[in-house]
């Protein structure tokens, strides 16, 4: 008896894995359309998608090029061909002589990420259009080893760019049905957009809602090269400041490692992507660094490129060094070995380069106008004693020079006070380590009058002890431990200020409902970090509160709902701020000391996905990092009030 022979199948479903999970978000999926009309030699690209607002069943995304379209018979032979490897039939480039993005033949499978129904508009120049539609549900339910009938729909009016001129040739994408619900980011949408294409804007350009998008661009206060080259390197430095290096024969790269004035908020920013062929191979990554207590630090400011088109060359499977994904690259092969490690190289030396660069401009604080004038009537001995203030706070954390710079012109002028005086010569006889910490202390609070300090902290110790046992006992949000809170929010950070309270987020967002419990209170907060009472908000922190136990004992544990909630008040306050004001840093924290399963594995994606900034905290960790610094602070503001100036 004969017997059909094994055969491997395909089913719809592949399109899942293909598709929806390769390419989880609106800037993957927008990107991999922009890149199809490079590779259709487009010279324009509109991107239509709505940021800044929650999306409806209306709501969509197009993406049109006028680029060379598609007859028919290409929409079949090519675009519908899942897997086609085009450079193999293209040789690598396109009909202009572009470097072909495409690769793998799954690209168009990216819009299944974000959407379940996408509508294709084509036509060639002087052909008839076509007009298709590929549904995403439709294909998953396809039967193994069966071809998915594509639906085609009559076309009833013309190709047109955004101002209706005509088009001769073209292709539009249309995407319905969107996935993701929740409001985007316009701010961060564009820089991701930005990040991923270095494309230059004579060869094609990118309009996003209407704006051109820019080449990737962020105020530094350093960069590298530009400002300092690294000894060893052989290299040249182009008009722009960047570096040009061979790091092997022919692989060579160019590059530069810049730092912000202040943090990156988002983690997906933080870091150096590599380019190739004028598009992202890897998204921003540290090349495997962990960079040590400084570098940690450090890295929250850093952002750069690399462009090594070597890594993006050949056309078969074995000379891709590129993730199925097409944003990271392969970084277990051994082929890009030595990139890893001339990348890990000059992040270590750009870190160390920055320290270098701060601690600098602390030594130049004499040379400040506004330092030396006051330091005219100290002695040679007390200006070298207040510069080792100023050297010793500097080390501590990452400040910014000009804060320490405050810092030394309050501590001077607080100098006549006697107490001062003391607390100064005190803090200078401890030992070298510890010397950092306690002027850290001292800038952080912005408490010069040690005497006030002592009263001040004495009473704070008592308020954590008020909130220590209403945690403890069971206590509810509302209106307990909220009302605690409310009057003290130093609680949770020392520099806070209160700037709302029980704030009404419909506000920030017409279609927002806050979360209200049995007794109708809203469980939500809003404090602002501000410096002092003349400087803007800089800081923005969401604070969302949950019980520790129930009156019974129990751990009381935050559902999937409260996560999921907590998650759009930060989203909410973020897009409030980008429309109305200069933009702070808006960050998220929630403290509950448990969480259901469900709510864990939320908690998780959230803390790792870097779509906003959100922080996880339980009320003990709370509790004891501010008894710990207060109780710290206590003893050396008790020591410089009753210490005795020495003989």
């Amino acid at each position: 008896m004969v017997q059909e022979p094994l055969k491997l199948r395909f089913v719809g479903a592949l399109v899942e894995q293909l598709g929806a999970q390769l390419y989880p978000s609106a800037t993957a999926t927008v990107a991999e359309l922009v890149s199809n009309a490079w590779d259709a030699d487009a010279k324009n690209v509109w991107v239509t998608i709505p940021l800044g607002e929650r999306w409806s069943p209306e709501s969509e995304i197009t993406v049109l090029d006028d680029g060379h379209g598609m007859t028919r018979s290409d929409a079949q032979e090519r675009y519908l061909q899942v897997g086609r490897k085009r450079r193999m039939d293209d040789g690598g480039e396109t009909r202009g002589g572009r470097p072909l993005h495409g690769r793998k033949g799954i690209g168009k499978l990216a819009a299944f990420g974000t959407a379940e129904r996408l509508r294709c508009l084509t036509l060639v120049k002087s052909e008839e259009p076509t007009l298709f539609e590929l549904d995403y549900n439709k294909i998953r339910e396809s039967a193994p080893g069966r071809d998915c009938v594509v639906e085609e729909i009559p076309v009833d009016k013309p190709l047109t760019d955004p101002n209706d001129n005509q088009l001769d040739s073209g292709t539009l994408i249309r995407l319905l049905n969107l996935r993701v619900k929740r409001a985007m980011s316009q701010t961060r949408f564009i820089r991701s957009m930005s990040r991923r294409f270095a494309i230059d804007q004579h060869d094609m350009t990118v309009y996003i809602n209407g704006e051109a998008l820019e080449r990737f661009n962020m105020d530094l206060e350093f960069k590298y090269p530009r400002d300092q080259v690294p000894a060893a390197a052989d290299e040249t430095i182009d008009e722009l400041g960047w570096g040009i290096e061979e790091i092997a024969p022919d692989k060579t790269v160019r590059w530069w490692i810049g730092f912000t004035p202040k943090p990156l908020e988002h983690e997906d920013l933080r870091g150096v992507s590599v380019i190739a062929r004028g598009k992202m191979l890897q998204r921003p990554f540290m090349f495997g660094r962990s960079g040590g207590v400084l570098g940690q630090l450090g890295q929250e400011y850093l952002v750069g490129e690399v462009v090594a088109d070597w890594l993006d060359t050949g056309v078969d499977v074995e000379d891709d060094l590129v993730q199925t994904n097409r944003d990271q690259l392969q970084l277990e092969d051994e082929r890009v070995s030595g990139l890893l490690e001339w990348g890990s190289n000059r992040i270590e030396w750009a870190l160390a380069q920055r320290v270098k660069a701060r601690r600098q401009e602390v030594d130049d604080l004499p040379k400040d106008p506004k330092v030396s004038d006051l330091l005219e009537d100290f002695t040679s001995t007390e200006r070298r004693i207040l510069m080792n203030i100023a050297r010793n706070a500097a080390k501590m954390g990452d400040p910014d020079p000009a804060d320490i710079r405050s810092f030394m012109i309050e501590v001077i002028n607080s100098h006549k006070d006697k107490a001062v005086r003391e607390l100064i010569e005190r803090v200078s006889e401890e030992s070298d380590d510890l010397q950092p910490r306690f002027w850290d202390l001292v800038r952080e609070f912005s408490l010069i009058d040690a005497r006030r300090t002592y009263t001040v902290v004495q009473a704070r110790l008592k308020t954590i002890e008020r909130l220590e046992d209403a945690v403890n006992s069971g206590a509810k949000e509302i209106p307990d431990i909220h009302d605690i809170i409310k009057h003290n929010p130093w609680l949770i950070d020392p520099r806070m200020i209160l700037l709302a309270d029980e704030v009404d987020l419909s506000k920030f967002n017409d279609e927002w409902q806050p979360e209200i419990d049995e007794s109708g209170a809203r469980l939500d907060f809003l404090f602002a970090l501000q410096p002092n009472a003349k400087a803007g908000i800089d800081e923005v922190l969401v604070v969302e509160i949950k019980r520790s136990r129930l009156l019974n004992g129990k751990l009381y544990s935050a559902n999937h709902d409260h996560l999921y909630k907590f998650h759009e008040y930060v989203v909410a306050v973020g897009d409030h701020y980008r429309r109305n004001t200069k933009m702070p840093r808006v960050i998220g924290l929630m403290i509950a000391d448990s969480y259901t399963r469900r709510a864990d594995r939320l908690r998780t994606s959230l803390e790792t996905s870097g779509e906003v900034s959100l922080n996880f905290s339980t009320w003990s960790s709370v509790i004891e990092n501010t008894k710990r610094l207060h109780t710290s602070w206590l003893a050396v503001s008790e020591a410089a009030s009753t210490a005795k100036k020495p003989a």
